[in-house]
């Protein structure tokens, strides 16, 4: 029977990518520091296939350290081993090895993305995206964005080799360092150098003055002494740490950062090619801070969010958890612009964040340069860019909208637009996990009100998948942060999760999307389980069109409730994906259907 059950992978035709993680020395915003490429690149090369196609990437590890790669957003249906969580599906790839992941596109389209599951490596530069181009019979929202045919055709061409603009907090020092800093000193990685677009960017310094002019908008801020020249505010309630006195300067914690230094190393740079239309997918991929995303100039359609088409909108921004994507259509006629052949900013802006910081890329119309010789406009080599502007501007260094009556969209505001991504289970739920998202030491963080904890050095442990199938079941019970009992096939699932105080959490889901049916920034879910809310008559629930997501943010003093179906049977993680949150200890494991978790060699 184990034969027929794969016979189809067997015979399948993979498309294969070969990954050869190595580690370097370089300056991506003007300073050195090392970094781990894929390829010799990072973000790492595209990986770019079709709907329902198998995929094999054979990873060859050059590094010094062990890695993994997961798969984001990939729901692994049939092949939960591929997931790529040490500790969970696999051992991490020790140094001079190799490995093999072999998984479907299966009944999947849109924008997901790859990262390494090790240590935080993904912040040295250990990631890029997947797109999976979506099969004919899909349903497309574009005609609700313009009627005219031959723009419609020109978004399907688009849609089939689309662009990627990708976000990536970039820390000062690697992340073995940021770690071992934050658990020998407690010191919590708020604070960033730069925000890097497409591997490229700059250190920015703006004056102490402009800090506190745009602190002075929020009252959340208005009693912070000191912003440093990083933007990063300081905490001077943390003087100690385990007993010790703390040197703030000589750490550099958040407040405390050495003197900036500007530098004027190459923006990326988005070349319109003389169409009308830009297909672009807007990626996420800092382990650190939600981000607001923008383009001077120009609004733009949301056509999808997570790889999953929506119902069109049209806004000025959007605002991206860690992890998230979406899915753009912008129009880009010269005519519709007072200056078409001067540069317009690109900006990702970290928002609802301890630091005011920003990235910017250049939208330039126009085909790139023949000698294929990247510019970086030398109108803005070493311009202040707090001068420059062409056409209206969105947003405020501050991360906020700087005409309070445009459209800034937030994932959970999407709704889905095909069918068979709305939810269907809308009765009482057969099992409810309740969460309690905290962090009760400076960098101790758990998704349990009794502190229970993801533990880091389980990365380093026999795969759980592993202990399965060795019949060692009765030890998945004994393990921290497991959800008890295992769920079964074709069961409805609902997550509730609290949020304390202080940090907004992006959580993500392994092998499932899930449904947001309840949603506050205002209070923590006041019900035991959905059931109880609806019988209460319980107005902030959503179970006609809730939006479709594979990362939720979790925002401070609120709460989200989420559902699905126990339909891909594997072992699961669930986490926040804030790499620090992750490293610190929050995460769970949810047990699905572990009679049917089909067993395979890896490799």
């Amino acid at each position: 029977m184990l034969f027929w059950y794969f016979l189809p992978v067997l015979l399948a035709a993979y498309k294969l990518f070969n990954f050869d993680l190595e580690d370097t020395y370089e300056s991506k915003d003007g300073v050195y520091k090392a970094y781990k490429t894929i390829n010799g690149l990072s973000p790492g090369p595209p990986i770019i296939v079709d709907e329902d196609e198998w995929v094999e990437v054979h990873v060859n590890n050059h590094l010094q350290t062990s890695a993994a790669i997961h798969f984001h957003g990939v729901l692994q249906n049939g092949t939960p081993w591929a997931d790529g969580v040490p500790g969970v599906t696999q051992y991490p790839i020790a140094s001079g090895k190799s490995y093999q992941y072999r998984f479907q596109a299966k009944n999947q389209s849109g924008c997901l993305w790859y990262h390494s599951h090790f240590r935080g490596y993904l912040s040295d530069g250990l990631y890029g995206v997947l797109y999976i181009r979506p099969r004919k019979e899909r349903k497309r929202p574009y005609h609700h964005i313009t009627l005219n045919i031959e723009d419609q055709e020109l978004l399907m061409q688009l849609e089939k080799n689309p662009s990627f603009l990708i976000a990536d907090d970039s820390f000062k020092l690697p992340m073995d360092d940021v770690v071992m800093r934050m658990f020998r000193y407690g010191i919590d990685p708020l604070c960033i150098q730069s925000v890097l677009i497409n591997g490229k960017g700059r250190i920015y310094c703006h004056p102490e003055r402009r800090f506190r002019k745009l602190a002075s908008k929020n009252p959340n801020l208005r009693h912070i002494p000191y912003f440093d020249c990083l933007g990063c505010l300081r905490d001077d309630s943390i003087v100690h740490y385990k007993g010790s006195t703390l040197d703030h300067n000589a750490l550099e914690f958040p407040g405390y950062s050495a003197p900036c230094k500007p530098t004027y190393s190459l923006l990326h740079i988005h070349y319109t090619n003389n169409t009308d239309w830009q297909y672009i997918n807007v990626l996420n991929a800092g382990g650190q801070y939600t981000k607001l995303f923008s383009i001077d100039d120009h609004e733009f359609y949301v056509v999808a969010i997570d790889g999953i088409f929506v119902t069109p909108q049209r806004v000025s921004s959007v605002v991206l958890p860690v992890g998230s994507r979406f899915t753009i259509c912008v129009e880009t006629r010269k005519e519709q612009h007072e200056n078409a052949n001067l540069p317009f900013f690109i900006r990702f802006t970290t928002t609802h964040a301890p630091q005011f910081v920003e990235g910017l890329a250049i939208l330039q119309y126009g085909p790139p340069p023949k000698n294929d010789q990247e510019s970086d406009c030398s109108l803005l080599g070493k311009a202040n860019l707090d001068l420059y502007t062409n056409g209206i501007r969105y947003t405020d260094l501050d991360g906020h909208l700087i005409e309070p009556n445009r459209k800034a969209i937030w994932p959970q505001q999407t709704r889905p637009y095909e069918e068979q991504n709305k939810l269907k289970h809308k009765s009482a739920a057969d099992v409810t996990f309740p969460f309690y998202l905290h962090r009760f030491e400076l960098v101790q963080f758990s998704m349990f009100r009794d502190g229970s904890q993801l533990p880091l050095h389980m990365e380093l442990k026999k795969p759980l998948l592993d202990s399965l199938a060795e019949g060692e079941f009765s030890q998945l019970k004994l393990l921290p942060a497991i959800l008890q009992p295992p769920v079964r096939k074709g069961q409805v699932i609902d997550l509730i999760l609290d949020n304390y105080k202080h940090i907004n959490h992006p959580v993500h889901m392994h092998g499932h999307f899930v449904h947001v049916i309840s949603y506050s920034d205002k209070e923590n879910f006041p019900y035991k389980t959905v059931q109880e809310a609806i019988e209460n008559g319980y107005t902030n629930l959503n179970l006609e069109d809730p939006p479709y997501l594979d990362v939720v943010l979790v925002p401070v003093g609120g709460h989200v409730v989420l559902r699905f179906e126990a339909d891909n049977p594997g072992i699961w993680l669930i986490h926040c994906h804030n790499i620090g949150h992750l490293m610190g200890g929050m995460g769970a494991v949810l047990l699905e259907s572990l009679d049917e978790i089909p067993q395979t060699a890896r490799n």
